[in-house]
């Protein structure tokens, strides 16, 4: 069987995948038993944010009673030996993404490239000053962060930024629309803002309106232009959080720091703020 390459980069929609040629699939077995810089051990949680994520190959391998799972991240190798192997290897990367071919646009292939590079991504900077100090939340059903219900096997993989900021694990990596017949035609605010509304969503024009009991609690839309959207949502302390794409939830941006505005915080590539919205627990998502 061959190998298919999965380029973590997107929150909303799915990966872009491509598979390798045999000759391909040579040529990175050859570079992989090349590297030999490893350690075995990371912190925790330093993998993720919004934007290029890494790679993730998986392939069936001749002898082996199972298929193996390869994962590249900026670096990291793991050969699904049971424990992360990790090696700072980004020529691996930068071959891997040339075999994308038209699996990635142009756009998507240069935000990868420049951060394999080492360069940074296209940076938001926010108000960094207000972190530490969450803001007052105005909606009493705002969910409290609980990123261990969302980041277990189960559940992290089938689930996207979507379904989070509305609080529901379908495990269908739900589309804004696609429940109620109304999927958004483009990756534009009006497109996926007014599919999010069919759902049941309604926009607000801040977050700072009280929410009754059953009213809801804040989400936010934001856009990387013509390539995916991204959804925040506010929790009761205040500070908001999210889940990139199949990773694990989180409350920091892409600088590390609390998210005290969605609308000021550091979101990668996703360079465009959409709306605040609510939505509550009877919206319907799938």
């Amino acid at each position: 069987m061959a190998t298919v390459v999965t380029l973590d980069v997107f929150s909303g929609m799915p990966n872009p995948t491509w598979h390798l040629s045999p000759a391909e699939e040579k040529e990175l077995d050859e570079r992989i038993q090349a590297s030999s810089t490893f350690s075995d051990a990371r912190p925790s949680g330093v993998v993720g944010g919004l934007g290029y994520r890494g790679f993730h190959l998986t392939r069936d391998v001749e002898n082996a009673a199972a298929s193996t799972r390869l994962f590249v991240h900026e670096g990291i190798l793991d050969r699904g030996l049971g424990f992360p192997n990790y090696v700072a290897q980004p020529d691996i990367e930068t071959w891997l993404l040339k075999t994308a071919g038209r699996a990635a646009s142009d756009n998507v292939l240069e935000h990868v490239s420049s951060r394999i590079a080492g360069h940074p991504q296209n940076k938001f900077i926010g108000n960094l000053e207000a972190a530490g100090s969450c803001p007052t939340c105005h909606a009493a059903d705002a969910p409290a962060y609980n990123p261990g219900a969302w980041n277990v096997p189960a559940v992290q993989p089938y689930n996207n930024c979507y379904n989070y900021a509305n609080n529901q694990q379908t495990n269908t990596f739900a589309q804004p629309g696609r429940a109620s017949g109304h999927p958004f035609a483009a990756l534009t605010c009006p497109d996926v803002g007014s599919a999010a509304q069919s759902d049941g969503l309604r926009n607000s024009a801040n977050f700072s309106a009280p929410l009754a009991p059953g009213a809801g609690w804040y989400v936010a839309l934001v856009i990387w232009p013509s390539q995916d959207y991204h959804w925040y949502r506010q929790d009761n302390v205040g500070c908001w959080s999210h889940k990139p794409g199949q990773t694990a939830v989180r409350n920091v941006d892409n600088a590390g720091q609390p998210i005290t505005d969605p609308q000021t915080c550091n979101r990668g590539p996703y360079t465009v703020f959409c709306t605040y919205m609510v939505t509550n627990r009877g919206v319907h998502i799938q």
